[in-house]
C-alpha cells in the first residue's frame, strides 16, 4: 500500500482529497501547511506527497526547498495542487524538481491517474536502483571475495604437500582450517547467486586477465589467457562465457592436478570461440558424463545456441571448446 502526504491548508480539500485517496486503497498522512508537511515528509516517509502552493507560514515552494536539503538517494514524486497556474510558477516548481501540476477545481480521475503514473514511475526506479545494488554486491562477492578466497585456498593446498614436517596438532589444524575456507567459498557462491543469478559482465578480457593472474600466483599453476576479440558482445553472452571459464578452472584446480592451462577467446563477425585446456590427469569420458560441473557448462551452452565439445582421456588432460555460430544472425 502507497503512502501519500497531503499538504494543504483548506480542511474541506484536504478531507476531500484523503476521502478519494483512501477509497482508491491508499494510506494518507495529512499537513496543513509546509512547515507541518515538511516534518511529516522527514517523519512518515511517503511514497508521493501532493502540495498545495498557497499556504500560510510555508508555502509549497519553500517546502520543496526544504526537502531538496535533505538530499534523499530517492525522493518521493511531488505534486503542486494550485488554483491557479502562472507559467512562472510551473517553471519555478519544475526547476526546484517538482513532478507535476493538478488544478483545482480537479477532476478525480486526473488526480487517480496521475497518482499511479508517478507511483509506477517511481517504482520502475527503486526496482532499476535496487537491480543496480544486487549486481554490485554480487560481483564483489562473486568476481572479487570469492576469487580471493579460492586464490588463498589454492596457496593452502600447495602447504599440504610439506605436511609431515609440521607437528600432528598444527596438521589437524590446517586441515580443519582449509575445510571451513572450502565451506566459506561454497557459501560465498550461493549466497551471490542467490542476490543475482549472473552480474553482467562487460569487459570479459580485463576479468580474465585478473582470474588468471590470482589463481596462477597461489596455485603454481602456470595460466595463459589469449583474447583475441573483434566484435563487441552483448554483456549477457559474455556473462556466461566467464562463468563457463570459472567453473572449468575450478574443476581444473580441485581435480586435474594441472601444470598448465590454457584459455583462448576470439570473436569475430562469424563466431565467437571458447577454449580452455589443461595438462592435468584428465578423466574417462565413458565413466563421467555429467558429473564435476559438465552440466552447468552444457546448460550454459545452451542458453547461448552453442555447440560445447568437452575431450578428455586419463592421463592426457582436458579440452572445453565452445562454438557460436553468428552467421545466421548477421544474415537476418
Amino acid at each position: 500500500m502507497a503512502k501519500i502526504l497531503i499538504v494543504e491548508d483548506e480542511t474541506n480539500i484536504r478531507e476531500t482529497l484523503r476521502d478519494i485517496l483512501e477509497s482508491q486503497g491508499y494510506e494518507v498522512v495529512e499537513a496543513k501547511n509546509g512547515i507541518i508537511g515538511s516534518f511529516k515528509a522527514i517523519q512518515d516517509k511517503p511514497d508521493l506527497i501532493i502540495c498545495d502552493i498557497n499556504m500560510p507560514q510555508m508555502n509549497g515552494f519553500e517546502m520543496l526547498e526544504v526537502l531538496n536539503e535533505i538530499k534523499e538517494d530517492l525522493s518521493p514524486p511531488f505534486i503542486f495542487l494550485t488554483a491557479v497556474v502562472d507559467r512562472k510558477d510551473v517553471r519555478k516548481g519544475m526547476n526546484l524538481g517538482a513532478d507535476d501540476y493538478i488544478t483545482k477545481p480537479f477532476m478525480v480521475k486526473e488526480l487517480t491517474e496521475t497518482i499511479k503514473a508517478k507511483l509506477k514511475k517511481r517504482q520502475e526506479v527503486e526496482d532499476t536502483l535496487s537491480l543496480k545494488e544486487r549486481k554490485k554486491l554480487s560481483n564483489l562477492l562473486h568476481d572479487n571475495t570469492q576469487q580471493l578466497m579460492m586464490a588463498s585456498l589454492m596457496g593452502l593446498e600447495r602447504i599440504k604437500t610439506k605436511m609431515d614436517v609440521l607437528d600432528p596438532d598444527i596438521q589437524s589444524i590446517f586441515s580443519n582450517s582449509s575445510e571451513l575456507l572450502r565451506q566459506a567459498t561454497t557459501e560465498v557462491r550461493n549466497y551471490a547467486h542467490g542476490i543475482s543469478n549472473d552480474v553482467l559482465i562487460i569487459d570479459i578480457a580485463s576479468k580474465l586477465k585478473s582470474l588468471s593472474d590470482s589463481l596462477g600466483a597461489s596455485s603454481g599453476i602456470t595460466f595463459k589467457t589469449i583474447c583475441a576479440i573483434t566484435k563487441n558482445m552483448e554483456a549477457t553472452v559474455q556473462t556466461h562465457l566467464y562463468r563457463m571459464v570459472q567453473e572449468s578452472v575450478n574443476n581444473i584446480l580441485k581435480h586435474a592436478h594441472a601444470t598448465h592451462v590454457t584459455i583462448q577467446l576470439e570473436s569475430n563477425e562469424n563466431s565467437i570461440r571458447l577454449l580452455i585446456e589443461d595438462d592435468g590427469a584428465g578423466f574417462d569420458q565413458s565413466v563421467i558424463t555429467h558429473g564435476f560441473g559438465l552440466s552447468s557448462l552444457h546448460k550454459r551452452a545452451e542458453e547461448l545456441d552453442g555447440i560445447l565439445t568437452i575431450t578428455s582421456s586419463i592421463g592426457k588432460g582436458t579440452s572445453i571448446a565452445l562454438l557460436i555460430d553468428l552467421i545466421d544472425e548477421n544474415s537476418m
